[in-house]
């Protein structure tokens, strides 16, 4: 199921911070990718495990959130961060939310590069997708009746339908958790190490008054 937009029930305002994250994550992809520095950025902007768990390099739990390995992995991320995360900048506003999105994402590496199998932890990760994912786990919390808007292709025919966003975002989760310990190039682990960080620390991020002076 591959989600196309949700009925949200809260009132939306502009989301700048989403817009502004998804023109990051173009911008530094499109400028690595077109002047063949991909590979590169992702060995030394990437986040390694080995290099993470000893103390060295964690900056790159930041720098690494905003590469992508390729056009697939971009869209795939900023697609669903524009579908979710307009609700989550919506609900608590927009400078927690750049903060929420930041601790989650970086949570979500930390998680998979101590999780992350012996003979893995020499390659490095990048991507939103903890950060995401963080996002996914805030919106099950705050928006579970809402409904998403999916499509399904079967037998190559698109159907169009509706799930509420506790199972689409439940259904995700399983998916995550199934391949648990596979020998993939999908960091797995910091997908779900996000989402439950996101779960966790929406409320507080909720309740906190922050102000500006």
């Amino acid at each position: 199921m591959f989600p196309l937009y949700d009925e949200s029930y809260y009132l939306r305002k502009k989301p700048f911070i989403t817009i502004f994250l998804i023109l990051i994550n173009i911008s530094i992809f499109l400028f690595f990718f077109f002047n063949r520095e991909l590979e590169n950025a992702i060995f030394t902007y990437g986040a390694i495990p080995n290099q993470i768990l000893a103390g060295e390099n964690l900056q790159t739990l930041l720098s690494s959130m905003f590469l992508h390995v390729g056009f697939s992995h971009l869209i795939g991320n900023i697609w669903f961060l524009w579908v979710f995360g307009d609700n989550i900048e919506n609900k608590i506003g927009k400078f927690k939310y750049i903060i929420f999105y930041l601790l989650v994402g970086i949570l979500a590496t930390f998680l998979h590069s101590f999780f992350a199998p012996i003979d893995q932890r020499s390659i490095p990760v990048v991507g939103a997708s903890g950060a995401i994912s963080g996002i996914l786990g805030a919106y099950l919390v705050l928006f579970p009746k809402n409904r998403i808007r999916t499509f399904w292709l079967f037998y190559f025919r698109p159907i169009f339908f509706y799930v509420p966003a506790f199972f689409y975002v439940g259904i995700w989760f399983l998916y995550q958790i199934m391949y648990i310990g596979a020998y993939t190039p999908i960091a797995y682990m910091a997908h779900i190490g996000g989402f439950l960080a996101g779960m966790i620390l929406i409320l507080p991020f909720k309740k906190t008054k922050i102000k500006i002076i």
